[in-house]
């Protein structure tokens, strides 16, 4: 005869199930934080590279359409038709702007990193339409108060047969906005006030601009583009290691280029540029997101060309 004997319940584990349950976790541990890991890389190499073609989209797109509007004066048409009121500036500073240098230039390799620097000048807008001016003592009456001029900026004005540049001394609003010019006033200020009478309504002023564009250290220790304008500079981009600038010149008069050059270059007239080829390079502000490159760093680098036209030239 047999008898029924149930099976005893598990008490607990032995030291060898225990060590194989810890193998295996630590296996399965091992494969998840491997997966974590290279998704945590993954999203910071994608986000770091998705904020660097930001950046050139942005600062391309920035230098291009301020290089297309270089050197517009209006109806006054070349700078040879403007009259120059401004002071010449005192030492150590640097003229907001200066007509006769011309619309466009620039230097070559003297920046950092090697990187070249473009300056732009010329008048912005669609203009001010002038009422009516006193030439003595000086003050012209704007067709709108919503005219966006400050003590101290530097404007042009003509009606298409004479220019006059000059520095606003008193920019006062009514019912239509006055603009005064005096002399000895102001950086640089004006050495004269303009003799040519804009009375008949067909003048229009605009305000007139000096841009520079340049990399720099910016305080964070990084590559930046910065912009100068009128002597004030900004920090605009950040993560620009370098900026590379060919000047298109027409050297036969059919207003395309011949040749591009650097700004240094030998026998280049830049009253004959009528395009510019620019390229930037950027950087990952992130040293940390991809294998270790050439420069020594782990940074990821972008390289943007593009070539513009310059609109007043063609």
């Amino acid at each position: 005869m047999s008898f029924y004997q149930p099976t005893r319940p598990q008490q607990g584990l032995t030291l060898v199930e225990i060590m194989i349950a810890i193998t295996i976790s630590a296996i399965l541990m091992s494969g998840v934080l491997q997966i974590f890991v290279s998704n945590n890389q993954h999203y910071r190499t994608q986000e770091a590279l998705s904020r660097l073609q930001e950046n050139g989209r942005f600062a391309a797109h920035l230098i291009t359409q301020e290089i297309r509007m270089a050197d517009f004066w209006g109806c006054a048409g070349s700078t040879t038709n403007i009259t120059d009121h401004l002071n010449l500036p005192p030492v150590g500073s640097s003229n907001p702007v200066a007509p006769l240098e011309g619309g466009i230039a620039g230097t070559n390799d003297n920046g950092l990193n090697d990187s070249d620097t473009i300056t732009l000048q010329g008048a912005s807008g669609s203009g001010i339409r002038v009422n009516t001016h006193d030439v003595m003592p000086a003050i012209f009456s704007l067709s709108s108060i919503n005219h966006f001029l400050d003590n101290g900026d530097v404007v042009l004005v003509s009606d298409c047969q004479n220019a006059d540049l000059f520095q606003v001394t008193d920019a006062s609003s009514g019912t239509h906005a006055n603009i005064t010019v005096a002399t000895g006033s102001g950086i640089p200020g004006n050495a004269r006030q303009p003799g040519t009478s804009y009375a008949d309504g067909t003048a229009m002023m605009f305000k007139v601009h000096k841009i520079t564009y340049a990399i720099k250290t910016s305080a964070s220790s990084q590559p930046a583009l910065y912009r100068q304008h009128n002597g004030s500079n900004v920090e605009m981009i950040e993560g620009v290691e370098n900026m590379q600038i060919l000047y298109g010149e027409d050297t036969d008069n059919n207003k395309t280029a011949n040749r591009y050059v650097a700004s240094d270059t030998a026998g280049l007239v830049m009253n004959n540029v009528v395009s510019v080829r620019l390229t930037l390079t950027l950087r990952t502000i992130e040293d940390n997101v991809a294998g270790v490159t050439a420069n020594g760093d782990r940074r990821i680098r972008r390289t943007y060309t593009t070539t513009i036209t310059i609109r007043n030239r063609v």
